[in-house]
């Protein structure tokens, strides 16, 4: 899958979760910088991109995502 299909797909997702209009997707877009990012729907994210993408998180790769960029690199490695 092409990394602005990737991109493309995650925006939608972000911004129904998080509930922004409008969402513009950073690499450093993280808990820090958006306002409704919690707890909660950091899990509703991870849940919902399972979903859409088609595959399981690993533990070792949900401990280290810090931000967007993490999260696009780890939906790049289980779909190519």
């Amino acid at each position: 899958m092409e990394r602005t299909e990737i991109v493309a797909q995650l925006t939608t997702i972000a911004s129904e979760i998080f509930q922004v209009e409008n969402l513009v997707l950073t690499e450093d877009m993280s808990a820090t910088t958006v306002e409704t990012w919690t707890s909660l729907t950091f899990m509703q994210l991870l849940t919902a991109i399972e979903e859409n993408f088609g595959f399981k998180f690993k533990m070792m790769e949900l401990i280290q995502i810090k931000n967007m960029g993490d999260i696009i690199r780890f939906i790049e490695a289980h779909t190519n």
